[in-house]
C-alpha cells in the first residue's frame, strides 16, 4: 500500500503484530483478524474519518456505494485506488465494523475480509492514525505521535491477548559489536555484517542467558531436527547460516545491555514465547 504525498509524510510509530498460533483461524478469538478488528474498534475513538479501498467482487460493495461516499481521484489517499470510500465517523461506524467482522467459519465473509477489502486507514483532523493491507499481514501500521494516551489504550487491550502485541516500529533494540549489527525484531533477531545479514526466528529460541561481567547473552536455540520438514528444506536452499543460530552474541556494557536483556523480557511476555530469560554470574 502507498499512501498520496500528503498522508505519507508522518512516519509510522508502532505496528500491531500477531504470531501465527498453531491451531488458531483468523475468525478465532486469537486470529488474525479478530485480533485487527479488536484494535482498530481502540483506534477509531480517536480517530475522526475512515478510508476504505474497496474491491467490486466484494459481498457489501453495492451497500458501501449507497451508503458512504466515493472519494475522488484528487483526494484519494491511496495510491493508484480504483474505488476509495469514506467513512466519518462515529456516524458510518456501524458499517464500517459490519465490513471488518467475519462471522465463525464463513469462508466467503473470509475472502472479502482479507482479499477484497483492498486498504484501509483511520485519520484525525491532524494526519492519519492506522493504516493497513487486509492481506498483508506485517502492514498494520500505527502512527501515535499525536495522540496522547492511544498506545496505553491498546497495551491494556492486548495485555491478556496471547500471540498479539503494540510494538515499537523500529523494532525493540539494536545495537553493533566488533562490525556486527544486532536488531531484535518482534519476531526474530538480525544480524548484518557488512554486505552478508542473517534473521533467526525468536519461536525457536530456548533460553536466553545474560552473562553481564563478560558482557554477553548466551542463547539457546531449538535444534533443526525439531523443525518441520518444509522448514528445513526451505533453510537447505536458503543456505546452512539461516538454520544455525549463534549460540553467543556480545552486547554492550551497563544500562544499555540491561536494555536489551529487557527487551527479550518484553517480547516474552507480551507475545507469549516460550523461552526463559535468566541472568548468570558465572
Amino acid at each position: 500500500m502507498e499512501f498520496t504525498e500528503k498522508f505519507d509524510a508522518a512516519e509510522p510509530t508502532h505496528r500491531l503484530v500477531t504470531r501465527r498460533l498453531s491451531g488458531v483461524k483468523d475468525w478465532d478469538e486469537l486470529g488474525g483478524v479478530t485480533v485487527e478488528n479488536r484494535a482498530i474498534r481502540v483506534l477509531m475513538d480517536y480517530g475522526t474519518v475512515v478510508h476504505i479501498g474497496l474491491d467490486p467482487e466484494h459481498g457489501q460493495f453495492e451497500t458501501v456505494q449507497r451508503e458512504l461516499t466515493q472519494v475522488p481521484d484528487s483526494k484519494c489517499i491511496f495510491v493508484g485506488s480504483d474505488h476509495e470510500f469514506r467513512a466519518s465517523l462515529p456516524e458510518d461506524r456501524a458499517l464500517v465494523e459490519s465490513l471488518l467482522e467475519i462471522p465463525d467459519g464463513d469462508t466467503d465473509a473470509w475472502t472479502d475480509r482479507l482479499f477484497y477489502f483492498v486498504e484501509f486507514a483511520v485519520l484525525t483532523d491532524q494526519s492519519w492514525l492506522y493504516r493497513s493491507v487486509p492481506h498483508e499481514a506485517h502492514i498494520r501500521e500505527i502512527n501515535a505521535g499525536e495522540h496522547e494516551g492511544v498506545i496505553e489504550k491498546l497495551n491494556e487491550t492486548f495485555a491478556q491477548v496471547r500471540g498479539s502485541a503494540i510494538v515499537p516500529f523500529g523494532g525493540l533494540a539494536s545495537w553493533t559489536f566488533n562490525g556486527t549489527t544486532y536488531d531484535l525484531k518482534w519476531n526474530s533477531l538480525y544480524c548484518s555484517y557488512r554486505e552478508q545479514s542473517t534473521s533467526y526466528e525468536l519461536e525457536r529460541l530456548r533460553q536466553v542467558t545474560a552473562l553481564f561481567s563478560e558482557n554477553v547473552l548466551r542463547l539457546d536455540w531449538k535444534p533443526v531436527s525439531e523443525e518441520s520438514l518444509l522448514r528445513r528444506t526451505v533453510w537447505r536452499v536458503l543456505g546452512s547460516e539461516s538454520a544455525t543460530p549463534p549460540a553467543q552474541i556480545e552486547i554492550p556494557t551497563g544500562e544499555d545491555g540491561e536494555k536489551i536483556l529487557d527487551a527479550f523480557r518484553q517480547l516474552r511476555e507480551k507475545l507469549g514465547y516460550e523461552y526463559d530469560v535468566e541472568t548468570s554470574s558465572d
